[in-house]
């Protein structure tokens, strides 16, 4: 009987957002072979045109299949509302994308009074896809929606220069935007939020919704465990667009994530 093969996906965003994805695959996942690009040198996707989130997407995804993935995860929220369809239509690897949790309406059976608002980036909130998911889930408007328009690029700075003083201070002018007393739940709709959750509901004193868990489950569905599932790998090979030309991934391992 011939050995396995390996199991490889890929998986991409502007930065270290993803790695929140990262975490929770692996979770479900250890034996996954993980290929991770952070496209630091195109940062941030949101401040970029349709068009130019679509070309970048496509090189990296390029890039990726280099390695024989069977599955590529757009952790990116701008991405996927801007990239995705895109992708399927020319690639032939599965995609899998991640949107602003919305249909928690429907899933924890909220009512009116579980009054809950949407952080995005601008670009996101302004997107088809995501106006498409207003009106599927947020029919009868329960929810409040506001642009972070720095939260993405405050995280970023954060695990590679900020202390956690200067990121608390960062975070109370990006959240005075709106009165947080109105509110019980905050769903996150960028991938670099779930990150500093913790912090966020510190800053706002309200319960972080992520859409990361659900996206994990629904990459390990369309993988589908195949035996292997308690081999652990204690590694993900990364890279960066901006340190590396070509890309060189490294070695580096999940307790390391942020």
């Amino acid at each position: 009987m011939g050995q396995k093969k390996e199991q490889r996906i890929g998986i991409f965003d502007s930065g270290i957002g993803g790695f929140s994805i990262l975490k929770e695959i692996h979770k479900s996942a250890p034996h996954l072979k993980a290929y991770y690009i952070a496209d630091d040198a195109f940062a941030p996707y949101g401040s970029k045109s349709a068009d130019e989130i679509i070309q970048r997407s496509k090189y990296i995804v390029e890039e990726l299949l280099k390695f024989d993935v069977e599955l590529i995860v757009v952790a990116c929220n701008t991405a996927t509302a801007f990239a995705i369809d895109y992708l399927r239509d020319h690639y032939s690897v599965s995609f899998v994308g991640v949107e602003p949790f919305l249909n928690a309406i429907d899933k924890f059976n909220w009512t009116r009074e579980d009054k809950s608002c949407v952080i995005t980036t601008e670009l996101m909130s302004k997107s088809v896809r995501f106006n498409d998911l207003k009106l599927r889930y947020d029919k009868f408007n329960q929810l409040d929606y506001f642009v972070t328009k720095n939260l993405a690029t405050i995280i970023e700075k954060y695990f590679s220069q900020l202390d956690k003083q200067e990121l608390m201070a960062s975070l109370e002018d990006e959240f005075s935007i709106f009165d947080k007393s109105a509110y019980k739940y905050i769903i996150l709709g960028c991938t670099h939020y779930p990150l500093i959750g913790r912090e966020i509901e510190a800053i706002t004193g309200l319960a972080v919704i992520s859409p990361c868990p659900y996206v994990a489950r629904r990459v390990v569905s369309l993988i589908g465990l195949d035996g292997n599932e308690t081999a652990e790998s204690s590694s993900f090979e990364f890279t960066t667009t901006k340190a590396s030309s070509p890309l060189r991934f490294v070695s580096k391992d999940f307790s390391s994530l942020p």
